[in-house]
């Protein structure tokens, strides 16, 4: 396939990145050259998928660019593998990396794991209701998804990065740039914004035709309430900027609102069909039957795909119970580390 690259903005370039990946295909990595790329420092936000084609295709940017990796700046806004999978390449080869630490809160979500750090992996599947004692199948499928890297693509090697802090500026050629938390996808995910040129690059936080999964399995984070109140902020404050997001294509103007609607819309209509599979529940359920449910995954999975697939809207569902029981419509309960949900 052909490489491409766009100045999509004076002295901003996208490159296109594709992956083999089922699950993300494809990604946006945005570049801005220094003002004299011999001396100045350049910036590339994300830096793509973990394969050889995505690192040919980088250095072939760089060097279309006339930049050096030892003098670039890599913004990564959140810690998923499409975001950083070359991070530890670029790091080896000179580049200084940013990255908001709160990105480190976790090593395992749905899009996302460290083979080498198991515990968070138990928390998580415990608290979604999958234990070695009352799921011994989907236990050990999970189990053995990290021991044999059968879902290697998620697996992030680990690299040294610069902490953000949010309101922290950039600055790369005429561009000004502020890092905006950007809290939903993940906990820490973070953006870039130009305020005098209205730019936005907004990372995985509004995207056409997709709704951005809220990728959290830990209680008491609040993460979907904080998604819609960081989607309302993008329509009052950023409503004239234009948009950037990692996927797909720029958005401004009635865009924004539109997709926004449409992303709060969606997950206000699963957030419903939750809440009345609780209601109607004859007994205190775990999310992962609630998920099954709620997503009519009614089988052990069967291969690779069918677990990325359960283990994402696992993830999903508990957004949704949390962010219910934020507003009183259901409670919980916790018993040996699994946590049920009742009506409220």
């Amino acid at each position: 396939m052909a490489k491409k690259l766009t100045e999509v903005c004076p002295g901003i370039y996208r490159l296109d990145l594709e992956s083999g990946s089922k699950n993300i295909a494809q990604i946006n990595i945005y570049l801005i050259p220094g003002r004299d790329p011999e001396t100045d420092r350049s910036l590339m936000i994300d830096v793509g998928f973990y394969d050889r084609q995505c690192l040919e295709d980088l250095e072939w940017a760089m060097e279309e660019l006339g930049l050096s990796f030892d003098k670039l700046d890599l913004f990564l806004t959140h810690k998923h593998f499409d975001h950083c999978g070359q991070a530890c390449v670029l790091e080896a080869r000179g580049t200084r990396i940013y990255m908001d630490p709160a990105e480190e809160r976790h090593q395992y979500d749905c899009l996302h794991y460290d083979r080498h750090l198991h515990d968070d992996q138990e928390q998580v599947l415990r608290y979604a209701g999958i234990t070695q004692a009352r799921t011994p199948k989907l236990w050990a499928l999970f189990t053995a998804a990290v021991e044999e890297d059968l879902l290697h693509e998620l697996n992030i090697s680990r690299f040294r990065y610069l902490p953000v802090e949010p309101g922290q500026v950039f600055c790369y050629g005429p561009y000004v740039l502020e890092a905006v938390p950007l809290p939903g996808h993940t906990f820490g995910q973070m953006g870039l914004a130009d305020r005098e040129h209205k730019l936005f690059f907004t990372a995985d936080q509004v995207i056409k035709k997709i709704v951005p999964i809220v990728a959290t399995s830990f209680k008491d984070e609040h993460l979907l309430t904080k998604y819609f109140r960081s989607l309302e902020s993008l329509k009052t404050e950023y409503g004239d900027f234009c948009l950037f997001p990692a996927h797909n294509t720029m958005l401004e103007g009635e865009e924004i609102v539109a997709t926004i609607d449409r992303i709060a819309f969606a997950y206000l209509e699963k957030i419903q069909i939750i809440e009345q599979l609780v209601r109607h529940g004859r007994r205190p359920m775990t999310v992962v039957q609630i998920a099954m449910l709620a997503y009519g995954v009614q089988e052990i999975p069967k291969d690779q795909e069918q677990l990325m697939f359960l283990k994402m809207v696992t993830s999903k569902t508990f957004s949704c119970l949390e962010y219910l029981r934020d507003e009183d419509f259901v409670f919980r309960t916790e018993r040996d580390g699994v946590l049920y949900w009742e009506a409220g």
